[in-house]
């Protein structure tokens, strides 16, 4: 029997963590997407898609 480590292909992705808002419902969170991903294609749950932005706030991946 073999022992495999099953690794998602999003794991080696190159992307971007940061902080978004929505600007239809103010809804804010910490959001994880593929770098080079448009804004305009980021969901709100509440309101879908065209009204993500970013706060300007970067997340780096590792936390010291």
């Amino acid at each position: 029997m073999h022992d495999f480590k099953i690794v998602p292909i999003e794991a080696y992705t190159p992307h971007c963590v940061s902080e978004v808002i929505c600007v239809n419902c103010k809804k804010r969170w910490v959001a994880v997407y593929p770098e080079g991903t448009w804004l305009k294609d980021l969901e709100c749950e509440n309101c879908g898609p065209g009204y993500v932005i970013n706060t300007g706030q970067p997340i780096p991946d590792e936390i010291e």
